[in-house]
């Protein structure tokens, strides 16, 4: 005797699957699953995307920022440091707040400048 689950399956092969693949619409009329099967011979994955002609070049220093999120009487203090060139300015830029205010949270940024630029077809110099 076959189980309820195992002929509901084998119901649903017989009525849409193809090539021992069930397909099914996944949603409320999406269009998220095919109605029609796919051609024989055809990869039933997704196509690989192409790569991307657009590049990303680093074009400065990356720089160091802090912002003091200590709340003081309900609000952020907010106070926000120079742009240095290396965290250990940052930190004691840091240390020196503290030390003047006694505020004990800080979020610290690193800013990178970035440019993009396309790639032309069949050009591999830069």
């Amino acid at each position: 005797m076959t189980s309820p689950g195992r002929e509901h399956f084998s119901r649903l092969m017989r009525s849409h699957g193809h090539g021992g693949v069930l397909h099914m619409r996944t949603g409320e009329g999406s269009g998220a699953a095919f109605d029609t099967p796919p051609r024989e011979g055809k990869s039933m994955t997704n196509p690989v995307p192409a790569p991307t002609p657009v590049e990303i070049q680093i074009t400065g220093i990356r720089k160091h920022v802090a912002v003091c999120v200590t709340e003081t009487g309900g609000e952020k203090c907010g106070i926000r440091s120079n742009v240095w060139d290396t965290p250990t300015q940052l930190n004691s830029w840091i240390r020196a707040h503290t030390d003047e205010t006694g505020h004990t949270q800080y979020q610290k940024h690193t800013e990178e400048p970035v440019n993009t630029f396309s790639k032309r077809a069949g050009n591999t110099e830069r």
